[in-house]
């Protein structure tokens, strides 16, 4: 049976496992990425993971349709940047998930390519576990590799922010075609607060809302001019294998776990 949820009938859902199956939705945005990464990365990146994940486990790992926009607030400077509201993203999140849990599935994972969104994904899934009594875990695919980007990396720290050596690497893996090579150049974050430098590896602790034409020259945020298909690879074998364990792990999981206390 497929693993996409697209390419499934109704009567192939009404037939899932409600205990043995889990949805995975991908969320990312649509925004600049310099001039040499197409506007999708994020989300790209975020689907390409699920749809891998999906495809090496049986039937019962679904892929839902991504969320292709996400809050881009900061990158609107730039042409090619679309932007949803904090509170359309959050109602999207609602509608989808409520579409799901009201017939009975309740083990999802949401598995985010944006920095941008983690706030309101965060936010969202506490509301959602008080409105629909199920806990919705989320995590950002780089969170579970940091080690892997501190080995592989080569530019100091703020060198993998945005558009920087750890997407244009993924990009020169997943689909180099896509990447304009004669427009690469190192674009490293003008730090204006003291402990709020971006990067992958090493956030400053300090959170600023960032203004990419105030702090960037060219949408870019760190050094991608390091990047390669290698480091690539790696970052997409290390974050594929991560994600894998995450779903095992809530497949495996008890009900009670994913369903608030006074829901059951």
């Amino acid at each position: 049976m497929a693993f996409k949820f697209t390419e499934l009938n109704w009567q192939q859902i009404n037939k899932l496992d409600r205990d043995k199956t889990i949805f995975l939705l991908p969320t990312g945005a649509i925004e600049q990425h310099g001039p040499h990464l197409p506007v999708d990365t994020d989300i790209f990146n975020s689907n390409a993971l699920v749809e891998s994940v999906a495809a090496s486990f049986k039937s019962n790992v679904i892929a839902l349709p991504p969320i292709w926009w996400g809050t881009s607030p900061h990158h609107k400077g730039y042409p090619g940047t679309i932007s949803l509201r904090l509170e359309t993203f959050h109602h999207l999140l609602t509608d989808i998930f409520s579409s799901l849990t009201a017939h009975g599935f309740y083990r999802f994972l949401v598995l985010n390519g944006h920095g941008g969104n983690a706030g309101i994904l965060t936010a969202s899934t506490a509301d959602l576990s008080e409105t629909l009594g199920v806990s919705i875990p989320t995590y950002s695919y780089w969170q579970s590799i940091k080690n892997v980007l501190v080995e592989i990396g080569d530019s100091e720290i703020g060198g993998m922010g945005h558009a920087c050596e750890m997407e244009t690497s993924l990009a020169l893996h997943l689909r180099p075609e896509l990447v304009d090579l004669k427009a690469i150049s190192r674009d490293m974050p003008d730090v204006r607060v003291a402990l709020s430098c971006i990067d992958f590896r090493q956030p400053g602790f300090l959170g600023i809302p960032l203004d990419f034409r105030r702090d960037s020259k060219s949408g870019v945020m760190g050094d991608p001019t390091l990047a390669t298909a290698e480091k690539g690879e790696k970052i997409f074998t290390a974050a594929l294998a991560a994600a894998k364990d995450a779903v095992q792990s809530l497949l495996s999981a008890d009900r009670d776990v994913l369903i608030t206390k006074r829901f059951n």
